[in-house]
């Protein structure tokens, strides 16, 4: 009796041996991705208030949280306003932290006797029309090569007394702060003046009335 032959069953689908393979993504799902990202881009930008902790909705940035503070008194709004003033005006020679910098002759105004002062009409003439010359401060002379900028016709009289009542309160300065009213007079009693001050012309003046 011959033994039956056994013929193996060809492999079908379900019993084939499974293998790596990789096929293309669909066009439609990588549109619904990209358009997904755009819209999270879009949604982050409008709400996400510039990645600032202290932002929420439905504010979208910082300055929007500081336009609606309740605006201080004069007296404290006015170095606020100054430190901003300061920074982009003045810093650049006077540094922000208000040391100066020996290497162009700018002084510093951390207790500068001319930042502080009695009164601000020296300083405030300073700034108007800029200054030049020699200055001694601390008793430490600065050459004063480089001429000091005037504000005169860059800052309103506001600015000015806002960057005054800031310089004569930080950095441990101890001063009053500067009226924009002030700033007005000195500029009407000034104006027919163009060329910078020198040290030795502000000090024949009083530093107040």
């Amino acid at each position: 009796m011959t033994p039956e032959t056994t013929n193996p069953r060809p492999e079908t689908g379900n019993d084939a041996e499974p293998r790596a393979d990789w096929s293309p993504m669909p066009i439609a799902l990588v549109v619904i991705f990209a358009l997904l990202g755009y819209w999270g881009m879009l949604y982050l930008d409008g709400h996400g208030g510039g990645f600032n902790p202290k932002v929420y909705e439905p504010y979208g940035n910082y300055a929007m949280l500081e336009d609606l503070q309740p605006r201080l008194d004069i007296t404290n709004q006015l170095p606020r306003d100054g430190e901003k003033i300061f920074n982009a005006n003045c810093a650049v020679c006077h540094q922000q932290s208000g040391v100066g910098n020996p290497a162009n002759g700018c002084p510093p105004l951390v207790g500068s006797e001319w930042a502080e002062g009695g009164g601000p009409n020296r300083i405030i003439r300073l700034v108007l029309n800029g200054g030049i010359g020699p200055i001694t401060v601390h008793g430490q002379q600065y050459p004063g090569t480089t001429p000091m900028t005037p504000f005169k016709p860059v800052l309103n009289d506001y600015q000015i007394a806002a960057a005054l009542s800031y310089v004569r309160s930080a950095w441990g300065n101890k001063a009053s702060v500067v009226m924009p009213d002030e700033v007005k007079k000195i500029r009407e009693a000034t104006k027919d003046r163009n060329n910078n001050w020198t040290p030795t012309e502000l000090q024949q003046i009083p530093d107040k009335d």
